[in-house]
């Protein structure tokens, strides 16, 4: 018995060494792939070795080619309601005009170079002012992935109060899908969304239950297209957010026939920021947000002037 007891102290501490000497490296960890960035938002792409089923097994439809005209008014119809607050005045965007103004692009490009096993993490972090006197800084984050043709939306935290977005971002990092959270928030159900449904030890009736934090989003219905879509894009193309890392080169478009461009296209597309400034232009002409008029009118901006 002793020996035995000997031996298995003997492992213990051998392992303790391993651990100690970088051994660690044995145990499975997350893997972030940064995508862009900035003082106070990020976005990146995650695989994830410990947590849900769900975000471990993977197998998600990405990357996902989706526009930026469609990804923005299917962000532009995500709503949040305070649970405390009564009335229109506790129902807000969780991702209002300037979110979108600086995410859209990232996630868009997340999107494409997302792999099966990856989920697309976000977080950001925007002022409110109290009584028109104080602000406060208010913390959101979540992941995103595409899966059974539906896009999904899993939040760990809403408008949380912080002092600083790198402290936040370090505190909110975990598996959003683990669990079903109770928040002193709830999103706004319209037709095309609705929450996940969990599964949790009961009888009858109350056997079944929703993840109050988990959105899944029907692609296929047609969003009602933001009012300023047009303008929105247009402030984008002319004032670009700053990010840690630079656009991919995107191909130029090619019209399907000569009757639909009347401008002629230079030859000298060879900045980065001038093709990416026409994609998404292209963006808004395919989706229908932009008549064929306005795209070679703002086209032609873009190219001589």
């Amino acid at each position: 018995m002793a020996s035995n007891s000997k031996k298995i102290s003997i492992a213990a501490l051998l392992l303790t060494a391993v651990l100690l000497n970088g051994g660690c490296s044995v145990i499975p960890r997350n893997e972030f792939r940064p995508v862009a960035g900035g003082e106070d938002w990020r976005v990146r792409l995650v695989k994830y070795s410990f947590g849900s089923e769900v975000v471990k097994k993977g197998g998600f439809e990405h990357p996902f080619d989706i526009s930026l005209a469609k990804l923005n008014n299917v962000l532009s119809s995500i709503y949040i309601r305070n649970k405390n607050v009564v009335g229109k005045k506790g129902k807000y965007k969780l991702f209002p005009a300037k979110i979108r103004r600086v995410l859209l692009q990232p996630l868009h490009d997340a999107f494409q170079k997302a792999q099966p096993d990856e989920v697309i993490d976000f977080s950001f972090m925007m002022g409110k002012s109290f009584l028109m006197i104080f602000n406060h800084d208010l913390f959101t984050s979540g992941i995103f992935f595409k899966k059974d043709g539906k896009l999904n939306l899993v939040m760990r935290v809403v408008s949380y109060q912080c002092d600083n977005y790198q402290s936040a971002v370090r505190q909110f990092v975990s598996d959003p899908t683990s669990r079903a959270l109770a928040n002193d928030w709830e999103f706004v159900l319209v037709p095309g969304m609705r929450l996940r449904k969990h599964k949790k030890k009961g009888f009858g009736f109350f056997e079944q239950d929703y993840y109050t934090n988990w959105l899944i989003i029907d692609l296929d219905r047609v969003y009602e297209p933001v009012r300023n879509t047009t303008r929105h894009f247009e402030t984008i193309i002319k004032n670009p957010p700053a990010v840690k890392t630079q656009p991919e080169p995107v191909e130029e478009f090619k019209p399907p026939s000569s009757s639909l461009m009347q401008t002629p296209v230079p030859k000298t597309t060879d900045d980065p920021e001038l093709r990416r400034k026409i994609q998404i232009l292209r963006e808004l002409y395919n989706s229908g947000a932009i008549s064929r008029s306005t795209y070679e009118r703002k086209k032609e901006e873009i190219l001589f002037h």
